[in-house]
């Protein structure tokens, strides 16, 4: 396992239709490949983020004709690039509901892995915000994981974020840097963002790759941006703030190891 890892975060204002956010990614896409990475991040809802399920139902693809997807694709192909696209909504054939749905496209253009989300979002956050996943998402029933150049990936999406042993259950089956796609609300982004993803980070001695949306979508719906990458003792290597970027980040892997010998919580787990 090399000692440095570079990643490459795009946090992107999600336009209204897929092809319209196949064209704007291509586009970060390019950009992100000055840095040299070892894996691009794009943001939860990477296809099509909106408030209003009618015209979510209307405009989103299956996974087989999915401009993102496809373009993705054939980008990683093309540069010979690892691409995690946070997540995709997806169609799914003879079902009503459904699917929220993390990728990884390896360096040959090909589906390496994938996650369905488990935890729906199903929340009140106030009186002009709810939301109710779990009447349009069908959830996810298993964790998966993935390698990129010896080093291991755990996947979740967004409200994952709030279930501890997810990442426990990951980092288990030796989960070193855990991908953290969001489209995380304004309301609990600023409240909640920032002290979850370092807990996750410092409770398991890994790295936490965090890649929010940001910006004002279709219907108005708003996020809360302020993407970024913790490292194992909870320290912020990177950080956007509510507005379009990229952000560029080597890791540095030995960081794990250096940790768990300073506090070996992980491996002091009865449970």
């Amino acid at each position: 396992m090399k000692n440095k890892f570079k990643v490459s975060q795009i946090q992107f204002q999600a336009k209204q239709t897929p092809t319209l956010n196949s064209i704007l990614l291509e586009k970060y896409y390019k950009k992100s490949l000055l840095f040299k990475p070892d894996l691009i991040c794009t943001p939860e809802c990477s296809n099509i983020i909106t408030g209003d399920n009618k015209y979510l139902f209307n405009n989103v693809n299956y996974q087989n004709d999915c401009p993102v997807l496809k373009m993705t694709k054939t980008f990683a192909k093309k540069n010979n690039i690892n691409i995690n696209i946070g997540s995709l909504l997806l169609k799914q054939q003879n079902k009503k509901k459904l699917i929220n749905r993390s990728f990884l496209i390896d360096n040959y253009g090909k589906i390496k892995s994938f996650y369905n989300k488990i935890h729906m979002f199903d929340v009140n956050i106030n009186l002009k915000e709810t939301y109710k996943e779990s009447h349009s998402f069908e959830s996810g029933n298993k964790i998966s994981l993935f390698n990129i150049n010896k080093v291991k990936f755990g996947f979740t999406i967004c409200y994952d974020l709030r279930f501890p042993l997810l990442f426990r259950s990951l980092v288990k089956k030796g989960a070193e840097i855990i991908l953290m796609p969001a489209a995380f609300t304004v309301p609990t982004g600023k409240a909640h963002w920032e002290t979850l993803i370092k807990a996750r980070a410092i409770e398991n001695s890994i790295f936490v790759i965090a890649t929010n949306m940001c910006g004002t979508h279709h219907n108005k719906r708003k996020t809360y941006g302020h993407s970024a990458i913790i490292d194992p003792w909870g320290k912020i290597l990177n950080m956007a703030k509510n507005k379009p970027k990229i952000i560029n980040t080597v890791i540095d892997l030995n960081q794990i190891k250096k940790v768990r010998a300073r506090i070996p919580s992980i491996y002091n787990d009865k449970f």
